[in-house]
């Protein structure tokens, strides 16, 4: 079986990402550890955004 694969949406409360009512950007077929190195570089870098993360299929 094939490892499990999100979709995250990234989003924030900037004024610049309102046009996009907040979406900063979208990554498709990302793996579960994939999707913690971003939690944690969004965490680090970026601590005004947050992630909505679903898994595929």
């Amino acid at each position: 079986m094939s490892e499990q694969l999100f979709t995250v949406h990234a989003f924030s409360n900037k004024p610049e990402y309102a046009p996009a009512r907040g979406g900063v950007y979208i990554i498709t077929d990302m793996t579960q550890t994939q999707v913690e190195a971003l939690k944690t570089r969004e965490a680090e870098e970026n601590p005004d955004r947050w992630l909505k993360v679903e898994a595929q299929g």
